[in-house]
């Protein structure tokens, strides 16, 4: 039987890149032990902000390769996003992680042939969780990026009933009505998480208690004592410290795409070098990256 056992705040890891757009795999194993270091327990490799849908299949296994290492030296739990590719190298990558010690899959859906009925989704996400039958598989709900809209309270009853290691979601929507129903139709050993930085503390109170976001990489602490203040039902601190992170994220916005300007807050607050976004994304000018240090300083202090 397979067992996820993944719970509360999960970092989408940076891919680290070089001035000239190579992986710089030397900064991988510093960075998980800061995650650790504050309190983080499990990471994600290779979502959005992973940026592994511009990466080679080889450029991808390494870096597995690599925080596969990481989280055996730190304890922290390591999941994979395998989607973003053709299917063979999708079932390629699920294959690869199943075999080298990964603890937990997330696929995206297939981003051009897309699913159209939760028939459809379903289909796709058990072709990838049977190349990796040892592990907890999950699906990756995006449509503001993948465009693939489902109903989610739909698709996740019928994954349960039909993929063995189906356990749960990643629920990246502003949409806590369709959320709090995803939840409800989880099992007890399933799992979603939120993918809305921003909506950490109202999603606690509808029972939604762990998520997946960018900010947590810049701000583990914050995002940490607002899931606290909740479970304490001190509901004022909770509010407080939402709006203290959402205004820290929203000093990144103006700036440009999501990555390129979470990366630069990245070297902002932790003084990792996260290098440049990936091709086709720019990177960021000296003078926006001023900005936002300006703005997070006054708003953090």
């Amino acid at each position: 039987m397979v067992v996820f056992k993944a719970r509360g705040l999960m970092p989408p890891v940076f891919t680290p890149l070089n001035e000239d757009l190579t992986v710089n795999y030397a900064v991988i194993q510093p960075y998980a032990e800061w995650l650790a270091t504050n309190g983080i327990k499990s990471v994600l490799v290779g979502g959005t902000t992973g940026e592994h849908m511009t990466l080679s299949v080889a450029e991808r296994k390494k870096i597995i390769d690599e925080w596969v290492k990481a989280g055996k030296k730190t304890g922290l739990h390591i999941m994979v996003q395998v989607g973003g590719a053709p299917m063979a190298d999708v079932q390629d990558l699920a294959k690869y992680c199943s075999r080298v010690g990964v603890d937990s899959l997330l696929t995206l859906p297939e981003l051009y042939f897309k699913p159209k009925t939760v028939g459809d989704l379903v289909a796709y996400v058990a072709e990838v969780a049977k190349c990796a039958s040892n592990l907890p598989v999950l699906y990756y709900h995006i449509p503001s990026m993948s465009k693939v809209e489902i109903n989610m309270p739909a698709f996740v009853a019928a994954a349960t009933a039909k993929i063995p290691n189906f356990k749960g979601i990643k629920f990246t929507s502003n949409d806590l009505s369709e959320g709090a129903q995803v939840l409800r139709n989880l099992k007890e050993d399933q799992e979603m998480f939120l993918g809305a930085d921003t909506l950490l503390a109202p999603a606690a109170l509808l029972g939604i208690k762990s998520s997946i976001g960018t900010s947590f990489n810049l701000f583990p602490k914050l995002a940490q004592s607002i899931l606290d203040a909740v479970e304490k039902g001190d509901l004022e601190s909770a509010r407080r410290l939402q709006e203290k992170l959402s205004l820290a994220i929203e000093a990144h916005l103006p700036e440009g795409e999501w990555v390129p300007i979470m990366k630069a807050g990245m070297h902002i607050v932790s003084g990792f070098d996260m290098g440049p976004p990936a091709l086709p994304q720019r990177p960021l000018s000296a003078e926006a990256k001023q900005r936002i240090d300006t703005r997070l300083k006054g708003i953090m202090g």
